[in-house]
């Protein structure tokens, strides 16, 4: 049994309960035991925050890291921005000796100290490097069948492909991989590496974000996949939320809407539970009908 704290982040536990309780039921099963925290804080966010204050977002993030370390535990988390702000603070924490001083004399003030002894992984990167695929199909309970899903990796997993070293950011394959490990079809479509457009809203253009994920909306239901599935929580939020307020403007989507599954939901499928189970009625976009499953 592989052990990790988990760094639950803030948005599942806010917007997305199921997936966390989904994370502590299923995970078990194939061999990843989770252990909670109270003290973790946000991450903080890697976009907003990172940008207001770089040294906040890196004294904030050192903060969380040495609660992990406090435990001799390595962090594992369902969140993409999570990992890309824990992982990047990791290795220049570890890599700037001035960095890492300046970082602890802040510290220091509440009793805490970074040292640079743990790793950070993504779920995906856990399945990828720890338990490997191969050893999951094994574990598979439902195989997938029929199933047809267009992945969506996310930029934050991706980039920066020095740093992370998780997949290739401009031609991404292990999220295909995953979907395939678990018996479904995974489906290729032309904007698999774009960005969902999360990070344009923030920055304040809603009208460029709902071009992203209209344009992948449309990719996805172009290339007959029945399903669009995602490791990242602002991801997931853009294509289940989003898509749903494009039904308004665009006759298209809401002709032919497509359900968004998180990859843990995925995963539970796969192990046994019904749609019901994962929590599918939280869901915004609903399944209209077998089509594409």
């Amino acid at each position: 049994m592989l052990n990790y704290l988990f760094f639950k982040g803030c948005t599942i536990p806010a917007s997305l309960p199921n997936v966390e309780r989904l994370a502590l039921e299923v995970l078990p099963e194939i061999g990843i035991n989770l252990q909670e925290s109270s003290e973790f804080t946000c991450c903080p966010d890697p976009i907003r925050l990172q940008g207001a204050n770089q040294y906040f977002w890196m004294v904030s993030a050192a903060r969380n890291i040495a609660i992990a370390e406090e435990q001799n535990m390595d962090i594992m988390t369902l969140c993409n921005g999570c990992e890309n702000t824990l992982a990047i603070s990791n290795y220049r924490l570890k890599n700037n000796v001035d960095l890492k001083r300046k970082v602890n004399n802040v510290l220091k003030e509440i009793g805490r100290e970074y040292k640079g002894t743990i790793k950070i992984r993504h779920f995906l990167q856990v399945l990828k490097e720890d338990i490997g695929l191969d050893n999951l199909k094994k574990m598979i309970k439902t195989p997938l069948v029929g199933f047809k899903v267009a992945g969506h990796p996310g930029c934050h997993l991706l980039m920066p492909n020095e740093i992370l070293k998780f997949d290739n950011p401009v031609d991404p394959e292990f999220y295909d991989q995953f979907i395939a490990a678990l018996g479904a079809t995974p489906i290729d479509y032309l904007s698999k590496a774009d960005c969902c457009g999360v990070s344009l809203n923030l920055a304040g253009d809603k009208e460029a974000s709902n071009r992203c994920i209209e344009n992948k909306l449309v990719d996805v239901q172009l290339s007959g996949a029945g399903f669009i599935s995602t490791a990242c929580p602002a991801c997931f939020n853009q294509f289940d939320f989003g898509q749903f307020l494009l039904f308004r403007n665009n006759p298209q989507l809401k002709e032919k809407p497509i359900p968004v599954l998180y990859a843990i939901e995925l995963l539970a499928l796969a192990m046994g539970r019904s749609m019901e189970e994962i929590g599918l009625d939280l869901h915004r976009v609903k399944i209209p009908s077998k089509e594409g499953v």
